[in-house]
């Protein structure tokens, strides 16, 4: 095995490792998406009132 071969393969390893324990990103809850659900419900809801009114 070439010196580049050997780096690959423990570069790999070392990746998969990784994403094997679970560390790479936190836990994301609901506090973590609430401008997310106010932008994509909110918004629509109270633009649907407004405009029914108008």
């Amino acid at each position: 095995m070439s010196t580049l071969e050997k780096q690959y393969a423990e570069e790999l390893s070392a990746r998969l490792a990784e994403w094997q324990s679970g560390t790479l990103e936190p836990p994301t809850g609901l506090a973590d998406m609430r401008t997310l659900l106010a932008v994509t419900i909110g918004l629509p809801i109270v633009a649907l009132i407004v405009g029914w009114f108008l």
